[in-house]
């Protein structure tokens, strides 16, 4: 979901910078994206083990960048380009469509909500309660199950390397769309394809 179908990555970085200043972390673009597509609660702690803090729990801190990053996305939040037309596409060739995500529900509902897209997936996925989110392909996995698909049979659109390396944890193929602070970065030629934006699936999908 985010940096694949709304631009939120930026906004996301906003929040952890306001966030973690609150609890006296001196925060940066490039920190953030050493956590990009993990979980909320897996950033906090993951922080949190390299630089306590004092003054608030864990959980407080996550709350508060939770409220902070939904506001952002509802006041500021765009559809990537492409998103409508590879929907379309998508549902034209009767593929079946879910979305799997890493944030919580809360968040995917705020979203979906904000780009009207609700009634293109079958089935919203959250990694918020599972017992590992990525790069532990679990999220991927459980999404296939309920869509009645073996993994190999799936097709993932991720933006992140923790996402990428999940989906290939799986057994699926995956299609990059790294961003632009990302597109240097030599990991993601483990993905099958590396496009630069949605516009550029139908290319992908015929060969």
């Amino acid at each position: 979901m985010d940096g694949v179908l709304i631009n939120s990555e930026p906004l996301w970085r906003q929040a952890e910078i306001e966030t973690f200043a609150k609890v006296g972390l001196s925060f940066s673009d490039e920190m953030c994206m050493q956590t990009m597509g993990m979980r909320t609660s897996e950033v906090i702690e993951y922080w949190y083990g390299i630089t306590p803090w004092l003054g608030k729990s864990q959980k407080e801190v996550e709350i508060d960048l939770m409220k902070r990053v939904t506001q952002l996305i509802i006041e500021n939040g765009d559809a990537m380009k492409g998103v409508v037309f590879a929907l379309n596409y998508f549902k034209e060739k009767g593929l079946k469509i879910a979305l799997a995500s890493s944030s919580a529900t809360s968040l995917i509902e705020a979203v979906i909500e904000k780009l009207k897209i609700r009634d293109y997936f079958e089935i919203i996925e959250s990694a918020e309660y599972l017992d590992f989110g990525k790069p532990h392909p679990e999220i991927f996995i459980k999404t296939a199950s309920k869509l009645g698909m073996k993994a190999s049979e799936c097709l993932v659109i991720e933006d992140s390397f923790n996402g990428v390396l999940a989906a290939k944890s799986a057994l699926m193929k995956v299609i990059a769309i790294p961003d632009k602070e990302s597109k240097s970065d030599n990991r993601f030629v483990i993905a099958d394809y590396r496009l630069n934006d949605l516009e550029q699936i139908k290319e992908v999908i015929i060969e």
